[in-house]
């Protein structure tokens, strides 16, 4: 199938399940590019890639082996050079094509997720714990306090002015992502999903303001499953989370310099393994 519109998302979704079994288990990816906050960059991509049972993995292989031919192996996207990159681009969606795996990938600019930050924290449900405030004539957000189900313990997270709006970004795309595959697999009876988080570590590493804040906003409210996290020591070794890395880069740089890919990378390819899905926000 082709590159599926935001409005035709459901129907793409429902027939890439049919005819085969899911449990509602998955292993998930996902990386941003450039970073987790407004740093002046006109563009930011997050790139998230599902697959049942990490069949991403063997795709991550399959492209390190054609982008890098000397070490068979992905790089990170910052690192790499002109001629891996374009190696990586013009092979990505034949193999995408050879691997059932979904990528979805949103990039925005800096201005819409910025005008987009009551938006999102409306819609995630955590508007009464969401306040801007200055500190020291700087910026900040408090989200909470929240309180653990489990335990009771009520939690208030801290983050700067800079880096709020991008955990909302990307809570939100995530929370959508995660409704719409729920919603098409259960077509024929109602289904939990569960995606299974395996990433680099978050800025501030694991446990910290970023990470807490972004499990809060995931955690409210979400009766159709869970998106549960676990972080690599490693994370610039893994060939997962290069892949989500390369996919991130690869799309934010053709947001940036078009011109650069015009030949290699096509999105309207035809999948019949993978899927691919992009939606690109711009004020």
């Amino acid at each position: 199938m082709p590159e599926i519109e935001p409005a035709a998302l459901h129907r793409g979704l429902s027939e890439y399940f049919a005819g085969h079994q899911y449990d509602g288990l998955f292993i998930a990816s996902l990386d941003h590019s450039p970073t987790e906050q407004l740093i002046g960059e006109k563009w930011h991509t997050s790139a998230l890639i599902l697959s049942a049972a990490v069949e991403h993995s063997a795709l991550a292989r399959e492209l390190g082996q054609i982008a890098n031919p000397l070490t068979c192996k992905l790089t990170k996207w910052t690192r790499a050079n002109s001629h891996y990159k374009r190696r990586f681009c013009a092979s990505l969606m034949s193999s995408l094509d050879r691997h059932r795996v979904m990528v979805f990938a949103i990039s925005a600019t800096e201005p819409s997720i910025a005008a987009s930050e009551e938006h999102f924290i409306k819609e995630l449900g955590g508007s009464q714990c969401y306040r801007r405030h200055l500190l020291d004539d700087r910026t900040r957000v408090s989200i909470g306090p929240l309180v653990n189900a489990r335990t009771g313990e009520k939690h208030t997270v801290e983050l700067s002015g800079n880096q709020a709006p991008m955990v909302l970004f990307i809570a939100h795309f995530l929370r959508r992502m995660h409704q719409e595959v729920q919603v098409a697999l259960s077509a024929a009876a109602p289904m939990c999903v569960t995606w299974n988080f395996f990433a680099d570590k978050p800025p501030n590493g694991a446990g910290g303001a970023f990470d807490r804040a972004l499990a809060m906003l995931l955690g409210l409210s979400n009766p159709r499953g869970a998106l549960r996290w676990g972080y690599f020591l490693e994370g610039d070794e893994i060939e997962t989370d290069l892949l989500a890395d390369n996919v991130a880069g690869l799309l934010n740089e053709i947001m940036r310099v078009p011109q650069r890919y015009t030949e290699e990378f096509s999105e309207s390819a035809q999948l019949t393994s993978g899927l691919f899905y992009w939606e690109r926000w711009e004020t």
